[in-house]
């Protein structure tokens, strides 16, 4: 048997068909494209959002965050750049309050020297009064010496070339030649030094004149900082193959919310150390550098308006 039918409705549906499978191909053609382009999207917006941090950071504006959405490689890249924006924005408000504090401290003794020099030159300063105000010129120049010699040793610890020299000597020994600098200062505020005459011999392995002005530096605190009449304690002592040392004052103390801020450059302009007029305020920072670099520690203990100890540690030489 035969099955026929006429020519005419087998080309209609042969382009029914083919209308159909073209509608279909534009249907599933439009939704993949729709389907990529949200992915697409998903995957470029984070990059768009990460070169737009990159932009303003590079302007100087890191307030800028990325958002984070899940856990994969473009969300801890997006992490990564959010921390890295908090890191500079630190690093930018250190400068900017770095430079800030060394204008601040370069032109206080400079004014001081050009006022004087400039009273002397044009007489307003009498002849029998030279003496005396040369007399602070000269400190104010000392000042500025011990100010920029203080900056340069942090240059040098910002840039890694504090070399160390480790050789053995008895660190009992330096503080007592330190102390020593400090007679004058120390007989004008009546001040007693306590213990140090107990101390015994203790042999340290480090840097020799790194130490001493470690040393130098936390006497110079204790004797500003004390109270006139007061006393000074000074001690060692050797465990677990270290020595320590402490150097406790019985002065004004430091507020406990401020202890944190103790090493910082020029923390003297808080106002737990607002008395301090003399000093450049980074000495405690270079301090507490030197130590660890020696991969030592120093710690402070302080109670308002009773005195303030630091103890720091060094390795005990072998005999």
């Amino acid at each position: 048997a035969y099955v026929s039918m006429p020519a005419g409705n087998m080309s209609a549906y042969i382009a029914d068909n083919f209308q159909i499978f073209i509608l279909s191909a534009l249907g599933v053609l439009t939704l993949t494209f729709i389907v990529l382009y949200a992915m697409t999207y998903r995957m470029v917006r984070p990059l768009r959002q990460m070169a737009a941090a990159a932009r303003s950071f590079g302007a100087g504006d890191f307030s800028y965050r990325i958002p984070v959405k899940g856990r994969d490689e473009v969300a801890e890249l997006a992490s990564s750049l959010n921390n890295m924006a908090v890191s500079l924005s630190s690093v930018e408000g250190m400068r900017r309050s770095f430079v800030a504090n060394v204008s601040h401290e370069l032109k206080t003794p400079m004014t001081t020297i050009a006022g004087f020099i400039d009273g002397i030159l044009d007489g307003t300063i009498p002849g029998e009064k030279r003496d005396y105000y040369l007399k602070i010129v000269s400190d104010e120049v000392k000042r500025l010496s011990r100010l920029v010699k203080s900056m340069l040793d942090l240059s040098r610890i910002d840039n890694g070339q504090l070399k160390l020299t480790p050789v053995q000597f008895d660190l009992t020994e330096v503080a007592c030649n330190t102390l020593l600098s400090f007679e004058q200062r120390i007989e004008n505020k009546k001040i007693t030094v306590v213990d140090l005459e107990d101390c015994q011999r203790e042999d340290v392995t480090a840097d020799y004149d790194l130490i001493g002005q470690v040393v130098y530096n936390l006497l110079d605190n204790a004797i500003k900082f004390s109270h006139p009449d007061s006393a000074i304690r000074i001690e060692t002592n050797e465990k677990h193959g270290k020595v320590f040392v402490s150097v406790k004052d019985s002065g004004i103390g430091i507020p406990k919310d401020s202890l944190r801020l103790i090493f910082d450059r020029f923390y003297k302009t808080d106002l737990s150390r607002g008395r301090d007029k003399t000093g450049s305020g980074i000495g405690l920072a270079i301090v507490k550098e030197i130590i660890m670099g020696h991969n030592e520690t120093i710690d402070v203990i302080s109670t308002e308006g009773v005195g303030t100890e630091f103890v720091f540690s060094l390795k005990k030489s072998k005999r």
